[in-house]
């Protein structure tokens, strides 16, 4: 199974927030994959709008 070396970042109602290496320009091997760098749970507040994150899945710009 490949695994991606980035931090994977959650919200806490489980969505994914996004994934390091994307953010880096890089590609992610998926949300559903192993994160090499961990994951991390973003500190959202349910209603509140997150300030650090890019909502958009990780899936969305995972290259296949």
């Amino acid at each position: 199974m490949a695994s991606c070396t980035g931090l994977l970042v959650v919200h806490r109602d489980g969505t994914v927030a996004y994934c390091s290496e994307v953010r880096a320009g890089r590609r992610c091997a998926g949300e559903d994959r192993p994160h090499q760098g961990g994951v991390f749970a973003c500190r959202l507040v349910e209603g509140e709008a997150c300030t650090h994150c890019n909502p958009a899945a990780v899936a969305s710009h995972a290259q296949r």
